[in-house]
């Protein structure tokens, strides 16, 4: 229950911030390779409450599941270093995540599983070896972590539900740390 709350919830994170982003290349830092947290969270939008919950859920499994993957598939020791990171802090951000949803009163239950677009990168991971998987896992943690700055930070300066929107100002600094943590990755493969 608890995965499937995280998941459904990054879901939709990944899927709006995502639009965001691409939107905003002028907004690009050179030397980190993408659009920084601070520009993302400008042009954030509030999400509705079940948006917000269905997407965090969604996407915060997405990154565990696809981390849990690089850790078997790669032998690049940043990639694992990476990987492991984000097991580590997504399951303890799915875990606040399921004691504020308990707290929020929201009767809002997210749908089991991915969904389908995380279920497809998840496959799309899965086929893929060596260099090639470790530059798509690192494409798709960007693009996710990404998405996630838009949706959190969307939600922590306008979204409805008091509970949710202090858990989502609370993350918000971690996922925006993790952003870093993937323009910092990606660089370094690049060399």
């Amino acid at each position: 229950m608890k995965a499937l709350l995280i998941a459904s919830v990054l879901a939709l994170a990944v899927g709006s911030t995502c639009v965001q982003a691409e939107t905003m290349s002028s907004m690009t830092m050179p030397s980190m390779g993408g659009p920084t947290p601070q520009a993302l969270a400008k042009a954030a939008k509030v999400p509705s409450t079940a948006a917000f919950i269905n997407t965090a859920a969604a996407a915060n499994q997405f990154e565990i599941a696809s981390s849990r993957l690089a850790l078997l598939k790669s032998f690049n020791p940043k990639i694992r270093a990476f990987a492991s990171k984000m097991v580590e802090d997504h399951t303890a951000i799915g875990n606040e995540f399921v004691a504020a949803l308990g707290k929020a009163n929201t009767g809002i239950v997210p749908p089991p599983g991915l969904g389908a677009d995380l279920d497809a990168e998840m496959a799309r991971l899965r086929g893929l070896y060596g260099p090639a998987f470790e530059a798509e896992y690192v494409a798709a943690q960007t693009k996710g972590h990404q998405a996630a700055v838009g949706l959190f930070a969307g939600y922590a300066k306008g979204g409805a539900n008091p509970v949710m929107k202090s858990f989502a100002k609370a993350t918000l600094p971690t996922i925006e740390m993790h952003l870093g943590m993937c323009y910092e990755l990606a660089a370094a493969l690049k060399k």
